[in-house]
């Protein structure tokens, strides 16, 4: 099923618009990567590095574990140790994936999930490490 970004004009898979439970088809309107350069735009504008750069050092600080994990699975992707699959591994969607840990303490143990089945799958725990997420 295909649907056309009011920003782009592209036609794309719907799997590349975000979630939105109030659009009469439950999909934001702009797909993912104009959704991404416009906030990337914005956050530049009207950033504080300062105060920024102080967030994320407590969040590393906080999620030392989880941050070692993705750390690993970056490098190994990198040196090929890991090859990323092309379709997600819940939906069979094609786009770019991202690696659900199940357990950051086991790091290499990833799915590779497109990013609406990576929320859903964050907010299915229904306590535990990724509570909140």
């Amino acid at each position: 099923m295909t649907k056309l970004c009011t920003k782009c004009g592209v036609e794309k898979d719907v799997c590349e618009f975000g979630r939105r439970r109030l659009s009469p088809d439950g999909r934001q309107s702009w797909c993912r990567d104009c959704r991404r350069e416009y906030q990337r735009a914005y956050a530049q504008n009207f950033r504080n590095p300062e105060r920024h750069r102080e967030a994320q050092r407590r969040y590393r600080l906080r999620h030392a574990e989880k941050n070692r994990a993705h750390s690993v699975v970056r490098s190994a992707v990198k040196a090929c140790r890991i090859i990323v699959p092309v379709w997600c591994q819940r939906c069979g969607c094609v786009t770019d994936l991202e690696a659900h840990h199940h357990d950051y303490s086991e790091p290499l143990a990833v799915e590779w999930l497109c990013s609406t089945c990576h929320g859903l799958a964050h907010r299915s725990y229904d306590g535990g490490e990724h509570a909140g997420l």
